[in-house]
């Protein structure tokens, strides 16, 4: 999400109000007897595991490297120390598992989310596996969310249910808004190991992308599907204020107050690229490409086969209708 360690400060994932809408109802929490561990008076159990996907591929890993598993045995017990609510921590290197939850379910949210999203993200786009400790914060509320993270960065969430600290590489979340919360942060994540110049936007574009998605038939890659977001770009659309691509690509830095807009403008023209399974081949060759494109503005119009963006609006637009027909239905 965030192109250095200053800029990592002032930004986090916009996970507004709409997925907790959504996603309403994806969790029930029981509040569990006590057991081994600091969380032991305060643990927290899932009635159903925290999975992403109805039927997620079984994925093995191969053993962790001595010294990052030794890097995220020390992360996991330097955050220990900060965290001022009862925890639990699981190592899964490359992964440092934190919550307020059962082990059970640390174990359960890294198996049927975390694994099988890493996975289906590195056989669309990401070559370069994780080189240092990730950390992932999982709470049970928005209040014990608001805790951790001003213990850890002093940062005020406001609506926020998630975020991703870049320079700490780090993941803290609101685990009761879905498990979608955690997909557009671990696409930063793992993006930011892959790919840390690429344009804003487009990542922005492709972590809001897997906020909705499922499995392809063939179980190994995503597919984003529509969420809420769509409103925003059709009501802009009515109102003639949704800018041209051109104006989209070329931004150097997202505007504070076309944030919520211009996340919704990425996800979507990055799901108009899937479906003309054009979106795999854009992150690579951008990613090659990165020196002399550092927008995606050449690349796209290479893969659209376009002399300039401006001719695909028309067609983007168009597609972009056809959410509000299927909405009615």
């Amino acid at each position: 999400m965030v192109k250095g360690s200053v800029l990592s400060i002032h930004r986090s994932a916009l996970l507004i109000v709409g997925p907790l809408v959504l996603m309403a109802g994806f969790y029930f929490l029981i509040f569990s007897e006590a057991q081994e561990g600091r969380a032991s008076s305060n643990a927290v159990r899932l009635s159903a595991p925290p999975e992403m996907y109805k039927s997620p591929p079984q994925i093995k890993t191969p053993p962790p490297k001595s010294l990052l598993q030794a890097e995220c045995e020390a992360q996991a017990k330097v955050m220990q120390q900060r965290i001022s609510i009862p925890i639990n921590v699981m190592v899964k290197t490359p992964y440092v598992l934190i919550g307020d939850y059962e082990h059970d379910t640390l174990d359960a949210l890294y198996r049927k989310t975390i694994l099988p999203t890493q996975y289906a993200l590195n056989v669309s786009y990401f070559d370069s596996p994780p080189d240092r400790p990730i950390t992932i914060i999982a709470l049970s509320s928005q209040e014990r969310y608001q805790q951790v993270a001003h213990d850890l960065d002093r940062r005020k969430t406001g609506l926020y249910y998630g975020y991703f600290q870049a320079n700490e590489m780090r993941i803290v979340l609101n685990l009761t808004t879905g498990s979608g919360t955690l997909g557009h942060e671990l696409t930063h994540a793992l993006a930011r190991v892959d790919f840390p110049g690429m344009p804003e936007w487009f990542d922005e574009g492709l972590a809001s992308l897997h906020e909705q998605c499922e499995f392809s038939d063939e179980q190994n890659q995503l597919v984003g599907i529509s969420n809420w977001r769509v409103q925003l770009l059709l009501s802009a659309l009515d109102r003639n204020q949704l800018p041209d691509l051109n104006a989209l690509v070329q931004q150097t830095r997202i505007s504070k107050e076309r944030e919520a807009l211009t996340y919704a403008y990425s996800r979507y023209f990055c799901l108009y690229l899937q479906q003309k399974r054009l979106l795999s081949p854009f992150y690579r060759k951008l990613r090659t490409n990165q020196e002399t494109d550092q927008t995606g503005k050449l690349t796209l119009q290479q893969l659209l086969n376009v002399d300039d963006l401006s001719e695909v609006d028309a067609d983007f637009q168009n597609w972009l209708t056809g959410f509000r027909v299927n909405s009615k239905r």
